[in-house]
């Protein structure tokens, strides 16, 4: 499974190199090219820097490719906290959006990657997405009391956060995922990593160079 991912991962985001460097100190970063600033900053209440904020959608073939990159970047750089939030668009999305904040309310926020992994196999298998009933053998898997998350799904604190991040994504302009936040600053521009010579390298050194910034300004 974690290989289809990476070969669809190898498809996305192959491309003709443009830069020769693969750390932050030889690649030069451009603001317009590689990333813009947001102004005002966005916050994560709790959360103190350095942070990434991704926002995704539970179904999404590029957010499924990316994650192995991302995944990566998390486990070699523990002291960055990321911040995942569903992006809010057509109702499936919305539904998502409720699946995702259940995930998290049941203290499963961990297993962000192995439900995305869900997903992109059952839409393989049985060309749709999951829906509420279709969840269970998930829920079932990993000793998730499927009633509860069912609860936490249509609970007043689910509607909360979901408020929140259509807010901040409405605000951001935010169209399409994956999505990167960096610092709360710089919003990462994917289609400059899609024509790096190693793009996860490249989305590292990116990453690297963005949460310095932020934590100079």
């Amino acid at each position: 499974m974690k290989r289809r991912l990476w070969l669809l991962a190898s498809v996305l985001l192959a491309g003709m190199s443009v830069v020769v460097g693969t750390s932050a100190e030889t690649l030069q970063f451009k603001e317009g090219q590689d990333y813009i600033t947001v102004n005002p900053a966005v916050k994560v209440p709790g959360v103190k820097a350095p942070y990434v904020i991704e926002y995704l959608w539970l179904g999404c073939p590029h957010c499924q490719a990316m994650n192995p990159i991302v995944e990566k970047y998390e486990q070699a750089n523990p002291k960055v906290t990321f911040v995942r939030r569903p992006a809010i668009g057509r109702d499936r999305w919305v539904f998502d959006a409720h699946v995702f904040y259940a995930l998290e309310q049941s203290g499963n926020s961990k297993l962000v990657y192995k439900i995305m992994a869900f997903y992109h196999d059952f839409a393989a298998s049985e060309r749709r997405l999951p829906d509420r009933v279709d969840l269970k053998s998930f829920l079932v898997e990993h000793h998730i009391d499927a009633d509860k998350f069912y609860r936490a799904m249509d609970s007043d604190a689910t509607l909360d956060k979901l408020s929140l991040a259509f807010k901040d994504q409405d605000s951001l302009g935010i169209k399409g995922v994956p999505a990167f936040l960096v610092g709360g600053k710089y919003i990462v521009n994917l289609t400059s990593i899609t024509h790096a010579k190693d793009p996860e390298a490249y989305f590292a050194a990116l990453l690297d160079y963005l949460l310095t910034q932020a934590g100079k300004n």
